[in-house]
């Protein structure tokens, strides 16, 4: 019996696996695409029964942790990682990505519940950490790949550095529009009045990841 479960999970997780090589890229072009949408399609499949969930769509969390570790991969690939330490290790490496990168969805769910007044909870925060999760993605998969990609083509060079912070800062802008957006819609605000609340909530995260990078460089 105990023989006939595992089997039972290991056919689950094995078709679980698999069905991501196709909703992942039809997730990926959808966030791309209509990022609005998906983000408020997020926060409304929590309301459906678990088995309901995201049929037609990878959830958020998952979506954003296999971008990562298609990003790590590629690292993986290049060669490129020279980490010491801590970080030294793939899992470890890999673990404080998924964290550092989920930090912006988790400060932009937060600042928008203070601004609502609504109370702090973890049902009340889930639904805009699941939006958010959802448009992070592409975000982290720039920063994560980029660099490596323009150094893997040009070597090491400034006009490199050059090409691969060019890109990061339009794939910046991008983010930061949504975000606006994202505040403007859900606070009824300005755009601009919303372009504020999603610059300070950008560099609030960042300032957390240093914050971050710098207790684990220590280790």
């Amino acid at each position: 019996m105990d023989f006939m479960k595992i089997l039972k999970s290991l056919e689950e997780a094995l078709y679980e696996v698999m069905v991501w090589l196709v909703f992942y890229p039809l997730t990926f072009w959808r966030v791309l695409t209509q990022p609005a949408y998906m983000m408020a399609y997020a926060a409304h499949e929590l309301g459906d029964e678990d088995e309901d969930r995201y049929s037609d769509k990878l959830s958020p969390p998952i979506f954003l942790a296999i971008t990562l570790g298609l990003a790590h991969l590629l690292e993986l690939g290049l060669g490129s990682s020279e980490l010491e330490g801590f970080l030294a290790d793939d899992r470890n490496l890999l673990a404080f990505r998924m964290v550092m990168f989920s930090t912006f969805p988790l400060v932009l769910a937060v600042r928008l519940l203070r601004k609502r007044r609504e109370p702090l909870d973890r049902k009340a925060l889930k639904g805009p950490f699941y939006a958010q999760c959802y448009v992070a993605a592409p975000w982290a998969l720039v920063v994560g790949t980029v660099p490596l990609l323009a150094f893997a083509w040009g070597g090491a060079t400034l006009d490199s550095l050059g090409a691969a912070l060019g890109v990061i800062g339009v794939a910046a802008i991008w983010y930061l529009i949504l975000q606006a957006r994202w505040f403007a819609r859900m606070l009824d605000y300005s755009f601009w009045r919303g372009f504020g609340s999603a610059v300070s909530s950008f560099l609030l995260a960042m300032v957390i990841i240093l914050a971050f990078v710098s207790a684990v460089a220590a280790v």
